[in-house]
């Protein structure tokens, strides 16, 4: 474990005692839980992304150092440019002397790419490089979330998808000689993949040189990955069909705009199978704090899957919960306790009763039915969805697109970024009980 990641889990923990502490003393009004989240959601993201970053696979113009760690065969001026980075930085280099009459890439940038587009061996090309480029932006995303990882990934090879997820049981009858017993027909259990296109946007200056454009691609990789990892887990979350001016899960009571993240043109997402598709499966909080029996009721509603529940069940509440109510109960195993242990690059931040609690920054507040209010000073009780993981899958239509192309009048190259997931659970939404929730927590 690097220094970095000492002093991050050192810090988590010191924090984590630190409401504790309070807890028990009964000194919770001295604590400002709003930037106390804040600063654990933050924490949480720098740990996530430093194990990302350590786990990332080797790609092209990379050989693995004596540390394991990428070792760079580009040399001389760029050695220490991701070759990732480095392609793109030339292609805008490439694209500004089409466009603009610019002096384009310097020779040494053009010889650094080639050495790293051939560096891994025989039909490296050119035309290679951006599907690689996309591939390892997409598996930074990907190590970079914490709620869409627990979901079991689907390649998706048309759309909408259907999934065959498991078949039915084999009925065992007491047998009789010479006699054929009854044939067991088993049923198909299928789910619906439909895919959603999330796109995001970064515009460059005409003005931006080479040099500028190259030490400028880190961040702007760095921002895409960060955010696409971010809308990921937020559409697994918070996704809803729902279009309409009386809103939905995300927005009660008012018509969304059409370019709302959570519009998904398919199927709905984790909260929305509790809140709206069986309510049976809720557990009403009644405006109390969180309590042992509350989560053991979410338990009790899964029924059989709970099963192996250490692998495929999760909890996923909102930070203010984590902080107000979970970390109040004695049965929570924090981080502190979890230490070196704590799968942290999934968010974990400790467990109960053995199921990992992943506490999310876009799991919201809301009201006492658990929507969310228009009017943002309503959303002040907490939530937690609890799930089955294997129950559930993410479709991958597209994984990531890169494109850019230029505004004359604006004088900018744009660089486009978009990728097309779907989220899906098995079974009838309406019956399904692989699901549930607790809503209307208080949080004092």
């Amino acid at each position: 474990m690097s220094e970095k990641e000492d002093a991050l889990f050192q810090s988590i923990a010191e924090l984590t005692q630190t409401v504790k502490d309070h807890h028990a003393s009964g000194d919770q009004v001295t604590i400002d839980y709003e930037k106390l989240a804040a600063e654990v959601a933050k924490q949480q993201a720098a740990l996530t992304a430093q194990q990302a970053e350590k786990n990332q696979p080797i790609r092209r113009g990379e050989e693995v150092g004596p540390d394991g760690a990428p070792a760079r065969t580009v040399k001389g001026k760029y050695e220490d440019v991701d070759p990732i980075d480095l392609y793109l930085s030339y292609k805008l280099c490439k694209t500004v002397q089409q466009f603009s009459q610019g002096s384009g890439p310097s020779k040494d940038l053009v010889d650094a790419v080639q050495k790293a587009m051939t560096s891994t061996g025989a039909a490296t090309g050119d035309e290679l490089v951006p599907t690689d480029m996309a591939a390892g932006l997409w598996d930074d995303i990907y190590a970079a979330t914490n709620i869409a990882q627990l979901l079991t990934p689907q390649v998706m090879t048309s759309d909408p998808m259907d999934i065959s997820l498991s078949l039915g049981d084999a009925t065992f009858r007491k047998g009789t000689q010479n006699t054929a017993t009854t044939a067991s027909d088993l049923a198909t259990a299928k789910s619906i993949l439909t895919s959603t296109e999330l796109v995001a946007e970064v515009d460059w200056s005409y003005t931006l040189d080479e040099d500028a454009i190259i030490a400028m691609m880190p961040g702007v990789r760095g921002v895409l990955s960060r955010n696409g990892a971010e809308v990921l887990d937020k559409f697994v979350l918070n996704a809803d069909a729902t279009n309409a001016a009386t809103g939905n899960i995300n927005l009660d009571d008012a018509d969304p705009a059409d370019d709302s993240y959570y519009l998904t043109d398919g199927q709905d997402g984790l909260r929305h199978q509790w809140l709206v598709d069986n309510t049976a499966q809720q557990v009403a909080g009644g405006g109390a704090a969180i309590s042992d029996a509350m989560l053991r009721s979410a338990f009790k509603l899964l029924g059989k899957y709970f099963k192996d529940a250490q692998s495929d069940v999760a909890l996923v509440p909102d930070y203010t919960t984590y902080l107000k109510g979970f970390l109040a109960l004695t049965n929570v195993v924090t981080v502190d306790k979890y230490g070196p242990q704590a799968t942290v690059l999934t968010g974990q931040l400790g467990s109960y009763m053995g199921v990992p609690i992943v506490p999310s920054a876009f799991h919201p507040l809301g009201e006492a039915d658990g929507k969310v209010s228009t009017t943002a000073g309503n959303n002040t009780l907490g939530s937690v969805t609890c799930f089955n993981r294997r129950m559930w899958r993410l479709g991958r239509r597209r994984d990531l697109l890169i494109e850019v192309a230029r505004d004359i009048q604006k004088r900018q190259f744009i660089l486009v970024t978009s990728f097309r997931p779907a989220v899906g659970t098995r079974g009838t939404r309406s019956t399904n009980t692989h699901t549930s929730g607790i809503l209307n927590i208080l949080l004092t």
